[in-house]
């Protein structure tokens, strides 16, 4: 049996980050399984065809930091008839965004009986689309109708996105596939390959500071907690530590983060680190603000907590869903409530560090676990 795993959007991309992330590990995870024969393709939308990405080479530029991304993708060609019965095609990666629009593609597959599988991470693009981009909820409609159409199995990280999903689809008398929920893995720290810490980021570490990571988006709330450290987290003692690429409709954002006056001395903004450079970042922060208007999964949580890093999180569903008691909630939208929440645990010592003892104690799927309920959910079909 094959199993089809288009990453076009991965091998497009200049950074690896969030789904990317996600992508790479449970690709990495299921070829060293070798449970199933997992064929990699990527769109060339010049030649209007799939080519096959050599497995070897994937494993290597991610695990070892070697050869050439592009170099990954070779020159035989991969054709949607070439897919048969008993084969699967798993949509892992971002594939929204793919000029391979899956209006077209799952209705051929699903001729050939082809079992189609999706991973979906959430369902923001249609519950807020505010804070997305209007083109991604447009690509994100269509990958999802298709989906809801012709899919066998649907995988989600999270409880709360299966609801929503159920949700969406009472509203308009839709039968919905299986869905599987299957957390995410959370141990990013196993690696293959190790690096210094750059010293920029050393060097703005050296006096207590809040940490924000993730991609600098709407829904990501960095302008709130901007406004938590001009009403009270500057004068706590901490500087602020952004660690993201800047995204969409960040402009204004952007632009009152610059012309901060603490910009570059007390406020930093850091893109492309590498991961030593994260992990150095955590293992530091005296806190982890997660500020998310609405979450797939929140993998920044996890991380924070298994460096034993105190997180201050904006309490919705998910969140509570992922971390239950691991966390300090502040009120959802409330910078006040959100500075008070630190403030009481910087002036209790005593209950800080008892809180940060108790994170010693939290246990979380490794990404083995991931990849092992993955191959079982794909082995089902």
């Amino acid at each position: 049996m094959k199993v089809y795993i288009d990453i076009s959007v991965l091998t497009l991309s200049t950074f690896v980050t969030g789904i990317q992330r996600v992508t790479v590990k449970i690709v990495l995870g299921l070829i060293k399984e070798g449970v199933h024969d997992i064929k990699l393709i990527h769109y060339n939308a010049a030649l209007k065809r799939f080519q096959e990405v050599d497995n070897k080479a994937f494993v290597d530029y991610y695990t070892l930091g070697r050869g050439i991304k592009e170099h990954m993708i070779t020159k035989k060609s991969v054709y949607v008839r070439d897919m048969e019965e008993g084969d699967i095609f798993f949509d892992l990666d971002a594939a929204w965004m793919s000029r391979m629009k899956r209006s077209y593609l799952l209705p051929l597959l699903s001729e050939n009986k082809v079992k189609i599988v999706t991973h979906i991470y959430d369902i923001i693009s249609i519950t807020h689309p505010q804070y997305c981009l209007e083109r991604g909820v447009y690509n994100f409609m269509d990958f999802l109708g298709a989906h809801l159409e012709y899919s066998d199995l649907f995988i989600t990280n999270a409880q709360a996105t299966l609801n929503e999903i159920n949700e969406l689809t009472k509203d308009f008398n839709k039968k919905i596939p299986p869905i599987k929920v299957i957390p995410l893995g959370s141990d990013f720290a196993a690696k293959t390959f190790k690096g210094e810490v750059s010293d920029r980021v050393r060097q703005s570490t050296s006096r207590p500071y809040i940490l924000m990571v993730g991609t600098i988006e709407p829904r990501k709330n960095h302008a709130l907690t901007l406004d938590a450290y001009d009403k009270g987290l500057k004068e706590m003692g901490y500087d602020l530590i952004f660690a993201g690429y800047m995204g969409w409709n960040m402009e204004d954002f952007e632009k009152r983060l610059k012309s901060h006056p603490d910009y570059q001395k007390r406020i930093f903004h850091f893109e492309g680190l590498g991961d030593q450079d994260i992990d150095h970042l955590y293992k530091r922060a005296s806190f982890l603000v997660f500020a998310s208007e609405t979450e797939g999964f929140g993998l920044p949580l996890i991380e924070a907590v298994k460096n034993e890093t105190p997180v201050v999180c904006m309490d919705i569903p998910v969140s509570r869903e992922v971390m239950g008691d691991k966390c300090l909630w502040f009120k959802r939208g409330d910078v006040d409530s959100l500075v008070e929440t630190v403030k009481k645990y910087t002036d209790d010592k005593e209950a800080y560090e008892k809180y940060k003892e108790s994170l010693k104690t939290a246990v979380f799927p490794t990404w083995e676990e991931t990849v092992s309920k993955v191959s079982e959910a794909l082995s089902s079909l």
